[in-house]
């Protein structure tokens, strides 16, 4: 603690700014502050990190030392997540534009020549089935769920936090039940799946893993809406199971709250086995749709400005958005459905509809209209195999920068210079 004391008076000596202190009027020590004064470099893990970072969340600190600030955009190994995990998509890679790209993944950028080839297309298709068809015969044989392998697999799996918005989809889930129970039909049945796990105490978390699983089971046993719409939540998920529903993927949830997801490398692992991004402009999906193009996404919600700014002003309120929207008002109301009741614990639905209507701190009924809008459309799109399939090959040709060798290569050169 002397030597703290010590790195904090010389903070002291320099600048004026109780908010660069190290030791707050509290007593309480800020390490990051410490790490910034006496640390060589300051670097957000996407574009839109490190700008969040520069202009508000430690601004104060970029205006002292704006030469620390710097950005090193995540990356994942393309050992596991395409060779190891997708090998028959590896081996169509490998046939088509040779080998290189398993040590310099930028050659993916070769596979867009490919673009207007069906012969490519179709085997592209058939090799997403296949990952599919080997999802659902693990899934049947480990939790006993029966998948329709032509179905469109929507999938969101990351940690289980209310900024990530999994309530969102899960509210989606409720709206599309609504519409089937109503007599409109998708044209082709959607099978929803997460996997998530929650910290401990996190009640909320809890409550929402508990909707999905109600939501599971209501649609289960119910013989008018079970052909057209399924939800999965996969049991005890981990990384082996990531490598099993990453290539089976078509859409890759991607709706965390503008502005609260540093960057994300599921995305990254998703893009690289040919799914395409329904997304907010958050962390990492703003270089993905820049790279691949927004055309081959589907992006939608209010952007990181607006957010923080809604943050700065404390205005948004999402009891205005519930009672100006019916589409909103019978999803978030079904929560608390006799329905649902008779299946789930009326303490934890009454607690999440509670949350949803007199705090929602991650404004998911902020963006719940556009989402549904655009995941709609996406599913229309899906339609079209041949379009679908082409924004799948430019989401691949297009996952090369995402690779982890560019971003230590990107630390070496820049912070660590080792070599």
């Amino acid at each position: 603690m002397p030597i703290i004391k010590e790195l904090d008076k010389r903070v002291r000596a320099k600048f004026d700014d109780e908010s660069v202190y190290i030791i707050d009027k509290d007593d309480r020590v800020h390490m990051a502050h410490m790490d910034i004064h006496y640390g060589y470099s300051v670097n957000g893990v996407a574009y839109l990190h490190t700008e969040i970072l520069k202009d508000s969340e430690l601004n104060n600190f970029y205006k002292i030392y704006p030469e620390k600030f710097n950005n090193k955009t995540n990356g994942i190994t393309f050992r596991r997540w395409l060779l190891h995990c997708n090998a028959p998509l590896a081996e169509f890679i490998t046939s088509l534009i040779g080998d290189g790209y398993k040590t310099d993944a930028t050659e993916l950028k070769k596979l867009e020549k490919f673009v207007d080839d069906e012969k490519v297309l179709n085997e592209l298709l058939e090799i997403k089935k296949d990952a599919k068809i080997e999802l659902s015969n693990y899934l049947s044989e480990t939790q006993g769920i029966e998948l329709d392998e032509n179905s469109i697999f929507d999938i969101q799996i990351k940690r289980l936090h209310e900024y990530k918005r999994q309530q969102m989809n899960v509210l989606y889930v409720i709206h599309k039940y609504l519409e089937i129970k109503d007599g409109k039909k998708p044209a082709r049945p959607i099978t929803v799946i997460f996997g998530a796990k929650a910290a401990p105490a996190y009640v909320i978390a809890k409550d929402i893993i508990h909707l999905i699983l109600c939501m599971q089971e209501l649609i289960n046993n119910d013989p008018e809406v079970s052909p057209y719409l399924k939800v999965v939540m996969v049991k005890n998920y981990n990384v082996t199971k990531a490598e099993k529903l990453i290539p089976a993927c078509d859409i890759s949830e991607q709706i965390s709250l503008a502005s609260k997801e540093a960057s994300g490398t599921g995305n990254m692992k998703f893009m690289l086995n040919g799914a395409v991004t329904l997304g907010t402009l958050d962390g990492a999906n703003v270089e993905i749709s820049q790279f691949a193009g927004k055309e081959n996404e589907y992006i939608f919600g209010k952007t990181a400005d607006v957010v923080i700014e809604h943050y700065a002003k404390a205005d948004y309120v999402s009891m205005d958005y519930y009672e100006k929207s019916d589409v909103i008002k019978d999803a978030v109301d079904f929560i608390v459905s006799d329905e649902l009741l008779a299946i789930g614990n009326e303490e934890n639905l009454d607690r999440l509809y509670n949350e949803l209507l007199n705090k929602d701190w991650f404004m998911t009924l902020l963006d719940l209209e556009e989402y549904i809008k655009v995941k709609d459309k996406a599913f229309a799109d899906y339609e079209d195999r041949m379009s679908w399939a082409k924004k799948m090959l430019h989401n691949i040709a297009n996952a090369g920068f995402f690779s982890s060798d560019r971003t230590i290569a990107e630390y070496n050169k820049d912070i660590w210079k080792l070599s």
